[in-house]
């Protein structure tokens, strides 16, 4: 589907958004909002779409029917960043780490999670998960609020409270617990959402490295690091709760590359998603 068709799904879905939101929920990162503007503003021009107020403006549907016909050329092939000049040393990545932790947001709401975990680290009140939850959410941009319909916050916070010793099990890296969250009610798959939990609780709140994350940069640009593994088989793991195999996986590769740096799962995965946001 073209940008004009997801802008317009998105505003019938939402209602009302920003520039920033829309890009931030097609792309996982507010950054892209330049990538969208032409699309938008064009939908704005032929009074499809209505902007009012600034900085920021607000998008709504008008009402007129939209006619957006189905590109079949190359261009639609969404193009994928080059990754061949990217060398993973531990050089490398401890660059990429510098820059992402001097970024105007990732650095101080890193230390804003790490500064709650620690004074809310147990995982058994489920209004202090709610909390946690929500934060973890909001910095990471992992769109639980677009799935209401299957799990609410009070049924996703009551299942991680339910969860047996799962404080303990995070403090010595239990792949399992990625899998416990990730099956939530059983409406739907937390796969992402729950590795990066789980992380953030195993790196931020105890010190350890255990968990490797999994989000949408990683899911489409491992397989263009590494010829040993596909977009589909990684699609099998998260499908399948399988995040021991996921998470070996990555363990493997840095083993591979010689990559030794502290915290190398993080920081691998801080350097995908720099080189690739």
């Amino acid at each position: 589907m073209s940008q004009k068709g997801d802008i317009i799904n998105l505003l019938k879905s939402n209602g009302t958004m920003t520039q920033g939101a829309l890009a931030e929920t097609m792309y996982g990162d507010k950054n892209h909002g330049p990538n969208i503007y032409a699309a938008l503003i064009a939908l704005v021009n032929t009074g499809v779409v209505l902007r009012t107020g600034s900085n920021p403006s607000y998008y709504s549907l008008s009402g007129v029917e939209a006619v957006i016909p189905e590109r079949v050329s190359k261009s639609a092939k969404k193009e994928y960043r080059d990754v061949s000049v990217d060398v993973i040393t531990n050089a490398s990545i401890e660059e990429a780490e510098k820059l992402v932790q001097n970024t105007d947001n990732y650095g101080p709401e890193n230390d804003l999670i790490s500064r709650c975990l620690h004074k809310f680290p147990l995982n058994t009140d489920p209004d202090l998960v709610a909390m946690k939850v929500g934060l973890v959410d909001i910095t990471n941009s992992t769109h639980l609020s677009q799935h209401k319909s299957k799990i609410s916050m009070v049924e996703l916070a009551s299942v991680i409270a339910a969860i047996p010793d799962m404080d303990e099990r995070i403090a010595v890296g239990d792949p399992e617990v990625v899998n416990e969250i990730a099956r939530s009610n059983g409406n739907i798959n937390l796969f992402s959402f729950a590795s990066k939990y789980c992380c953030y609780h195993n790196r931020n709140l105890y010190g350890r490295d255990d968990y490797s994350i999994l989000d949408t940069v990683l899911k489409e640009y491992l397989p263009r690091y590494f010829s040993d593994v596909t977009k589909n088989q990684i699609q099998k793991w998260q499908d399948s709760f399988q995040y021991k195999e996921y998470n070996d996986y990555i363990t493997r590769k840095l083993d591979e590359l010689g990559i030794t740096v502290e915290n190398r799962k993080r920081k691998f995965d801080h350097f995908v998603w720099y080189k690739n946001r």
